[in-house]
């Protein structure tokens, strides 16, 4: 019986996979996705700083979608050191004030549309 169970499978699986065409791949497939750590990108570790000094450079490199790690206002509740981690967000409607001010998320954001580029946020999923 297993015999018989495993060449049924496996008769399936071989006309499963034969005929089927390789669909082309959709444009995010073909992008170039780049991670940036705001906080350590720039000397100066802010939004700002890193659309004025890298925003083009990276566009020129072929870059399509910018992936901002965690930009949000860090928790104090159970931090461990000074900095604290991205990952412990205290409010994901407003921008740490490290790194700048929600007008400094957006103009960086529209820069990078009007480059053709578009941007993810790393988040906790709660």
């Amino acid at each position: 019986m297993k015999k018989l169970l495993y060449l049924v499978l496996s008769a399936f699986v071989i006309s499963c996979g034969g005929n089927q065409t390789k669909q082309p791949e959709s444009k995010i497939e073909q992008s170039n996705i780049y991670e940036v750590n705001i906080r350590q990108y720039t000397q100066e570790g802010t939004l700002k700083a890193f659309e004025d000094k890298h925003l083009e450079r990276l566009k020129a490199q072929n870059v399509d979608i910018l992936w901002l790690m965690p930009i949000f206002p860090i928790s104090q509740e159970g931090r461990k050191g000074t900095l604290g981690s991205y990952y412990a967000v205290k409010n994901y409607e407003e921008v740490n004030p490290e790194f700048g001010t929600m007008e400094d998320l957006q103009r960086l954001v529209n820069h990078a549309h009007h480059l053709g580029m578009k941007v993810i946020l790393d988040w906790v999923l709660l």
